[in-house]
């Protein structure tokens, strides 16, 4: 393989990784959405082109390079049922039809062999591309915003920041001798598509903060690539090439990181729901509930059996205070007195827990559990004092009745 092809298949990989990473979380936020399936349609065509071309110089196999052409042929469809879905609007009867006829067509012309197919076909095939995504693009900028939530909004003008960097980097994956550069940008637009999309669902994030951390991400990358090249002593086309390797590798991470926090962001807000709608008429069984969590998993209620090696009446006037304590208020900075410090210690260390919360007065009962992440989670330390008092509540409403 040539210089060019190891980074034009490094950035392609990338972007592949990058694309999966997406279905994945898009997956998770649930498949049937009738938006969400047109969103995997495309990327599913997308991730089909990557892994042709990927498959297509590594091992040569003209196959391979038919379904690059089949997923480049489809991309367009993918991306006219998209927006319409997002703008909750039909786009124009004309341009509809034309966009499928174009797929269709250029699907069938994909399996044409290449030694009669070439220029023409790459030539016809990135006309039609730019022409659909311009006429996306004008329906996108032509829509009525007060129809719209501010949400939906934000997702649509994502979509046009995505298709502004995808419009002319196109150009470069068709490697034709008037438009030829070191390495092919479309993986690399590709990879900011798929961040901008992974970034939706962090809701606090406004507008703004994105392009600052689009610039960012951008500009430090590209530094970083650069200054291998000045190191390496590379000509311009290697810097190129170094360039885009760099950002495609800081994309994919981002990528990678931002899923993960929207993981982590999920898991909480199970345990949100949890405590909006566990059962409120038995402790036991709102605390048998909060076992299951992933967040809490393993999480033990002590009963005063349990608790028979220690001093219950000291506890119970230590959680009358603090119901909710940490490991923190064991050690040697906490302002405990020494006996409860002691009983608490013991606690932790036999149960195997970092926080120990009081889950009923009358019997006794505790919840010991094992969440490490919480002492540098604000917001989960904040539902756990929330998921306490709820226990605390439903055992006084049980006492009272």
């Amino acid at each position: 393989m040539t210089n060019h092809e190891i980074a034009d298949t490094l950035v392609s990989a990338a972007a592949l990784a990058g694309v999966l990473m997406l279905m994945g979380t898009i997956r998770r936020h649930g498949a049937s959405d009738p938006l969400n399936r047109r969103f995997l349609f495309g990327l599913s065509m997308v991730a089909l082109l990557l892994a042709g071309r990927v498959l297509f110089w590594t091992t040569g196999i003209g196959l391979f390079d038919t379904l690059t052409l089949v997923g480049a042929a489809l991309i367009p469809l993918g991306v006219l049922l998209l927006t319409e879905g997002l703008l909750r609007r039909h786009a124009p009867r004309f341009f509809k039809w034309a966009v499928a006829t174009g797929s269709v067509l250029f699907t069938l012309l994909a399996f044409l062999p290449g030694w009669f197919a070439e220029p023409w076909l790459s030539w016809s095939l990135f006309s039609y591309q730019l022409g659909v995504f311009l006429g996306v693009g004008w329906l996108v900028v032509m829509r009525d915003r007060s129809g719209l939530s501010s949400a939906e909004n934000r997702m649509v003008e994502r979509i046009a920041l995505s298709l502004l960097l995808i419009i002319p980097a196109m150009a470069t994956d068709y490697r034709l001798d008037q438009i030829a550069l070191p390495v092919r940008l479309g993986g690399i637009a590709i990879l900011y598509m798929c961040w901008l999309s992974v970034g939706l669902g962090r809701t606090q994030m406004s507008h703004g903060d994105t392009i600052r951390s689009f610039v960012v991400l951008t500009l430090s990358a590209m530094a970083a690539g650069l200054a291998i090249a000045l190191i390496g002593n590379l000509d311009a086309a290697h810097t190129v090439q170094a360039m885009a390797l760099a950002l495609s590798a800081t994309l994919l991470a981002a990528i990678y990181n931002d899923a993960q926090t929207l993981k982590v962001e999920e898991r909480r807000d199970s345990l949100i729901r949890h405590l909006a709608e566990g059962p409120i008429a038995d402790t036991k069984a709102f605390l048998r509930g909060l076992q299951d969590h992933v967040l809490v998993e393993g999480a033990l209620i002590l009963d005063r059996p349990d608790l028979a090696d220690f001093d219950t009446e000291l506890l119970a006037r230590l959680f009358a205070i603090r119901p909710v304590c940490s490991k923190e208020d064991a050690g040697s900075q906490s302002r405990l007195a020494e006996a409860q410090k002691e009983q608490l210690a013991w606690l932790f260390e036999k149960y195997d827990a970092t926080h120990v919360l009081l889950a009923a007065e009358k019997p006794f009962t505790l919840v010991a559990l094992n969440m490490p992440a919480l002492s540098a989670s604000p917001g989960a330390e904040s539902e756990l004092h929330a998921m306490q008092r709820m226990a605390l509540l439903i055992s006084r409403q049980e006492a009272r009745a």
